[in-house]
């Protein structure tokens, strides 16, 4: 299994560079961490921001970093409580770095990786006179140095780290290790694996996927791009400088909502609707544009 999330990781990578690189519009694209916009109801990236890497090194110490603690828990709690732990511990982190760093925009898997280092240091205090609870004597340089990292540069998000490590201590002391035999137990830890799989891949599909709501994948760029082009159409009718349709039409649409707002202006300049389809359009535009200044707060400012 955890192989698998390392080749995730990368298939993720890959296609960062492909879709348009690291910038901050790509990667909120794609699904990166930012308060504003989990908000406004996009929960998804709580979870796909685990998936995410913010440059080619970030991604190799991250992948070290899971191989290395992950085959240990996976060795000593089990494939299915070890795909728990990560997933819990990286949820832990995102919803951590949402409250105490809610405009900073977030990718990464460490929330995860600092779980399963907490759940083994946890997991040895548990269990003294074992060579787990010398594991985890060995384990707290690494928890102690990363954080002391953290604090020190700014560009790291601390906050993540330190949910998923209070998670992994909390699942390291609570969870059984090894493989549980009783029949109640084994049915419990098939239930949450599956689980643990549905809702990451739910999570995923009802991101990406416009069938499940308003949300298309258009990038910060285009919501811009689209603004300013809209917002100079309507200031040149004010003026009554002519547009043309075919200008109209080129632009593309960043969600649903801004789609409407196209089409009612191409049926403006057909001359259907007259003064009244103007106003609609007018008032409909400043709700929109009040919109994406919520949305994107922080990262659009008004003007």
């Amino acid at each position: 299994m955890v192989n698998y999330l390392i080749l995730f990781n990368f298939i993720f990578f890959l296609a960062t560079i492909l879709s348009g690189g690291f910038t901050v519009s790509n990667l909120l694209r794609l699904g990166a961490k930012y308060g504003p916009l989990i908000a406004y109801g996009e929960w998804q990236r709580l979870v796909i921001c685990i998936f995410l890497h913010g440059n080619l090194w970030h991604l190799l110490f991250n992948s070290y970093a899971l191989y290395q603690l992950g085959h240990l828990v996976e060795g000593i709690f089990g494939q299915r409580k070890f795909l728990g732990i990560y997933f819990l511990c990286g949820l832990s982190g995102s919803v951590f770095s949402y409250f105490l760093n809610y405009q900073q925009v977030g990718v990464g898997a460490s929330g995860a990786i600092f779980g399963l280092a907490g759940a083994l240091f946890a997991g040895g205090m548990k269990h003294r006179n074992t060579p787990l609870n010398r594991l985890a004597l060995n384990i707290l340089p690494f928890i102690i140095i990363n954080l002391v990292i953290g604090l020190a540069v700014p560009t790291i998000d601390n906050a993540a780290h330190i949910g998923g490590l209070l998670c992994g201590m909390l699942l390291g002391w609570l969870l059984p290790v090894g493989v549980s035999w009783r029949r109640w137990q084994k049915t419990v830890e098939e239930i949450a694996y599956w689980l643990t799989i549905l809702f990451v891949g739910f999570s995923f599909l009802s991101f990406f996927t416009p069938f499940f709501g308003w949300r298309t994948t258009a990038s910060l760029d285009d919501v811009v791009v689209f603004h300013n082009a809209f917002q100079g159409f309507l200031l040149r009718i004010e003026n009554g400088q002519q547009v043309r349709p075919e200008e109209v039409s080129r632009l593309v649409a960043p969600d649903g909502r801004a789609r409407s707002l196209q089409e009612k202006l191409l049926r403006f300049l057909s001359g259907s609707g007259g003064i009244a389809l103007w106003q609609e359009i007018r008032s409909e535009f400043l709700e929109w544009r009040e919109d994406v200044l919520k949305r994107y707060r922080g990262l659009i400012y008004e003007r």
